[in-house]
């Protein structure tokens, strides 16, 4: 049983790790296309990798999994469009608040969000998270770089998720 187990991790790895070099480009192409911006784009298609990881097997036995994938990068980037579009009505320019270039408080709100982090997470999987949610990285590289599997890496940044959501809670 445990055999069996293993061989299924194996086989989706595989799949994640082939269908990510395979269509990769063509995903993030598609996002921004959708977005006009590059940046959002590499979140959007991270964000639809992890949705795929979550419902590997349905992505697995659907008959056109690229079309699903794209279906999901659409989703996920109107979502991102309709952040954008909220913060937009809400943020006041930095000028305002920085008259004459002013230290702000947001800087030391910065400092105490980072220390706060660092209270529930260690500084390296502080550092990965960051990585990944500024897409200086994706997960495929993370997962390379620290030796683990796609799916590990995945699992890994949920978790530190979980942890920073229920400490600012």
């Amino acid at each position: 049983m445990v055999g069996g187990n293993l061989f299924m991790a194996s086989r989706e790895d595989n799949f994640l790790t082939d269908f990510y070099h395979k269509y990769h480009s063509k995903f993030f192409l598609h996002a921004c296309a959708i977005l006009k911006d590059r940046a959002n784009a590499e979140v959007a298609v991270q964000e639809a990798y992890l949705v795929t990881w979550k419902k590997i097997d349905e992505v697995m036995n659907y008959e056109n999994p690229v079309a699903w994938m794209k279906r999901v990068i659409e989703h996920t980037s109107l979502h991102i469009l309709r952040e954008l579009g909220r913060t937009k009505a809400v943020l006041v320019p930095l000028e305002e608040l920085t008259p004459n270039n002013e230290p702000t408080t947001m800087e030391q709100s910065d400092f105490e969000l980072r220390d706060r982090c660092l209270q529930v997470i260690s500084k390296d999987e502080f550092d990965f998270f960051l990585r990944i949610a500024y897409g200086q990285s994706s997960f495929v590289v993370e997962s390379e770089q620290l030796g683990i599997t796609l799916k590990t890496c995945y699992k890994r940044f949920e978790r530190i998720c979980t942890k920073l959501q229920k400490a600012l809670q």
